[in-house]
Order: structure tokens, then sequence, then C-alpha cells
């Protein structure tokens, strides 16, 4: 039980991480959008997870969870949510822990992450991964998420 007490921060972690992300403008907040979008309930997102790891193929289920969330919003073709989720998926798992702090020192002194080398890089490499087409239609999407989120 412990365990998945740990995996869950760690997801709610994550889930935050990309939140202040998402604050900055970054590509990499569409991710946000599309979950504010596409998400499940809090507590099936925790079950799916408690699952996905007791996975033998932890990345690939997941994955998984990626895509089904995503495909309910009904705004990507099956081929976009199979590509996003895994430059997604990739991204994340490229995020060391001490990466993790870095950016929450940033914020904690009201700085942009966007402003950290390693963010600006996995950015462009998320870019790359999405390929231009992608990247600009989560753009899109984030826009009018945001601007669904201010009304």
């Amino acid at each position: 039980m412990q365990v998945l007490r740990i995996q869950h921060v760690i997801y709610r972690f994550k889930q935050a991480y990309m939140m202040n992300i998402f604050k900055t403008g970054l590509v990499v907040s569409s991710v946000l959008s599309l979950a504010a979008l596409f998400s499940a309930s809090a507590q099936a997102d925790q079950n799916e997870l408690q699952q996905a790891y007791k996975s033998t193929n932890v990345k690939a289920a997941l994955i998984n969870i990626c895509k089904t969330n995503t495909t309910k919003g009904g705004k990507l073709t099956a081929a976009e949510v199979t590509k996003f989720c895994g430059c997604q998926l990739d991204a994340e798992g490229k995020i060391t822990n001490d990466q993790k702090w870095q950016i929450q020192s940033a914020i904690n002194a009201k700085k942009s992450p966007s402003s950290l080398p390693f963010v600006q890089k996995q950015n462009a490499d998320m870019k790359a991964c999405l390929g231009p087409q992608l990247t600009s239609k989560l753009q899109t999407l984030t826009e009018a998420a945001i601007k669904a989120a201010q009304k």
C-alpha cells in the first residue's frame, strides 16, 4: 500500500509539474490542456495508475492510459493520439528528480521554469517528436483551453 501511495504522490507531482509548465506557455503545456479536456475522474485515474504500475510493461500501460483519456475528447485522430502519448511519455521519462527540483525551485522563486536550459531543450525535443502539424494543432487546442478556463 505504501508503494501505491508513493506512486500516487509521484503522479500528482507530475501533474503539478505539468501544470506549472502549462503556465509558462510551452508546447509541453498542450499536455495539460488536453488532460483538462479529456481526463477521467481522479479515482479512475488512480485506479488506472495502480494497474499500470503493476504491469510487466509499465510504459506501455501508461501510454494506453494516455490514449484512453486523450481519445475521450475527440479532438485528435487515433494516429495523433498515439504520437502525442508516445512523445509525452518519452519526455516525462527523461525528467530527472534534480530537474523536477529545479523546476519547483524556479516556481517557488516566482520565476518561469521556461528559462531553465533543460526545459527549453525538452520543449524543442517535444516539438521535434510531435512534428509541425501536430504541434500546431496542440497549440491551437491549448489556446482554446486557456480561453475557456478564463471564462
